[in-house]
């Protein structure tokens, strides 16, 4: 049983704001194939952070991470003028 599955889990309610068309095209996924809202999420965050500790998914932050080391010394050099 994956973690996503597993009956055992604790539930918590959280609010998530959504582009309008994406939320229509999720609504729409969700009327076509029956899954619930909370079990699509689930999946596809489990989907995100089993990417994210893939070798792909690593390089992708560490290239994050440097750009936004980059913005903080630009700004900083900004705030020097």
């Amino acid at each position: 049983m994956s973690k996503v599955e597993s009956t055992n889990a604790k539930t918590v309610k959280t609010t998530v704001y959504l582009p309008d068309g994406l939320r229509r095209e999720v609504k729409k996924h969700l009327i076509d194939t029956g899954e619930t809202m909370s079990a699509f999420t689930a999946m596809a965050l489990q989907k995100q952070l089993e990417f994210d500790n893939s070798r792909a998914g690593r390089k992708r932050l560490e290239e994050k991470s440097k750009v936004e080391r980059l913005n903080d010394v630009i700004r900083g050099l900004a705030k020097d003028q």
